[in-house]
């Protein structure tokens, strides 16, 4: 026979009473298993009748639906909670079952058509909320009380009297009777038509945290994450077919509310563990267009500044700590093979990036290029020109490239307060440059295969 909702309320009812009893029970059958005394055998029945008596009276299904009744206006039954916003907000919770709409492409509280039911307020009347949200065949106390009934209840009683005295306690766990904000929640003025005197009238929204949607999404999220979706998952790393779509939520993030407590927060939010998932909503990522550097007149220009920022930070903070007793072999070695080669390796990386824009061959020969003629040189290495590709043979471009980073070098790394650095520092720089830009020219492709 088909369980009736008056049938999971007496079950939940009972459930909770032999939660009381089974502490009592273990200790009566403890004495029962491990004694054959006569005395001590009746000392434990008697006890646990005594103690068990109280018990079965509270649960008795007309007492505990009376008591929970009066209990019923110490919670509030929502989809929509203040003190997702701020754990001591005062303001009304609101219940929202009866609107459903189709998605017009937001996710929104409105799309889901079975709404989880949250509810606020004294943690310990949070029993009476889940009597509330039993549901059986579509149908619970909530939508019966919606409806101004409650049949399911009709079976415990016949006392026309106490079921109206039911329904009324019942009915307060619904809403507040007054709709209230409060200075805690976020509170917005929304402007509209202006009064008789050509005031500005507004009208006070209290944004309220969806607690029915994020469960719904906390659902959807740890389901793609365990169970059967953690084989499909499986199976496409292993490149294994599964008939069943692989779901996945990247780049989440969680946020947490209640702390050690959740409970107080709501009912919905203990069960998630005070855990509510935020959907990553961060822009795309866009990847600049390569282009040739036209407008530049060097290679040595903000966007390779910007790319040896941090490393040119460490080199100035590097020798701002050097002493005289620092002037050795060791020194040295961390300022060339700390510094220097690695941004040099910067350098060629960045050329090497330009040099690849073969589809922009000949860019140097534009009328609107500013880079300066040896760079270009180093730059445009696929310039179909015959002139252009002879004097790049010829190499005196290296001289002038090296040149100009270590004047660039020493621009950068200028502290007169700390250190001061001449031209000793400048051609050694050079000479580093030109003996490294050399070995990366030979290995360079050039127009033709070369």
């Amino acid at each position: 026979m088909e369980l009736t909702l008056t049938d999971a309320i007496a079950d939940y009812i009972e459930q909770r009473k032999q939660a009381k009893l089974e502490p009592l029970q273990k200790a009566r059958d403890k004495v029962l298993e491990h004694s054959d005394d006569p005395t001590e055998i009746s000392i434990a029945k008697s006890q646990y009748h005594e103690a068990a008596a109280p018990i079965e009276a509270t649960f008795n299904p007309v007492n505990w639906l009376t008591d929970a009744a009066k209990r019923a206006k110490q919670i509030s039954l929502a989809t929509h909670a203040p003190k997702f916003t701020h754990s001591d907000a005062k303001a009304s919770s609101i219940l929202v079952t009866d609107m459903v709409e189709e998605s017009n492409g937001y996710i929104t509280t409105a799309c889901l058509r079975n709404k989880a039911i949250d509810a606020v307020g004294n943690a310990a009347a949070l029993d009476v909320a889940k009597l509330l949200k039993l549901t059986m065949n579509n149908d619970s106390l909530v939508t019966q009380l919606q409806d101004k009934h409650i049949n399911a209840l009709k079976a415990f009683t016949n006392d026309a009297a106490l079921l109206s005295e039911w329904q009324a306690g019942f009915e307060k766990a619904l809403g507040d009777e007054k709709q209230s904000g409060h200075t805690l929640t976020k509170q917005l003025y929304y402007p509209i038509n202006l009064d008789a005197e050509n005031e500005q009238q507004y009208h006070l929204l209290c944004p309220l945290f969806s607690s029915s949607l994020a469960h719904e999404l906390h659902k959807q999220v740890t389901q793609t994450r365990f169970g059967e979706a953690k084989e499909i998952r499986d199976a496409r790393k292993k490149g294994y077919f599964h008939k069943e779509l692989a779901v996945s939520f990247p780049a989440t993030a969680v946020q947490n509310f209640g702390g050690s407590k959740p409970q107080n927060i709501s009912q919905l939010n203990s069960e998630r563990y005070g855990q509510s998932f935020l959907l990553n909503c961060a822009p795309p990522t866009y990847q600049t267009q390569s282009k040739p550097p036209l407008v530049s007149t060097s290679i040595f220009n903000r966007q390779f500044s910007f790319k040896t920022s941090s490393l040119i930070r460490e080199f100035k903070a590097f020798l701002s700590g050097l002493t005289e007793q620092d002037r050795n072999f060791k020194t040295r070695y961390k300022r060339d093979y700390f510094f220097v080669q690695p941004l040099l390796d910067i350098l060629f990386n960045h050329v090497v990036h330009i040099q690849s824009l073969s589809e922009h061959a000949g860019w140097s020969d534009s009328s609107d290029c500013q880079m300066k003629h040896q760079h270009a040189l180093w730059l445009d290495v696929y310039n179909p020109r015959q002139a252009f590709q002879v004097e790049r043979e010829k190499g005196d471009w290296l001289e002038v490239v090296a040149h100009d980073f270590s004047l660039w070098l020493m621009r950068k790394l200028e502290n007169k307060q700390q250190y001061l650095l001449g031209d000793v520092e400048q051609k050694y720089f050079k000479k580093i440059c030109l003996h490294e830009l050399k070995a990366f020219e030979r290995h360079t492709p050039k127009l033709g295969g070369k």
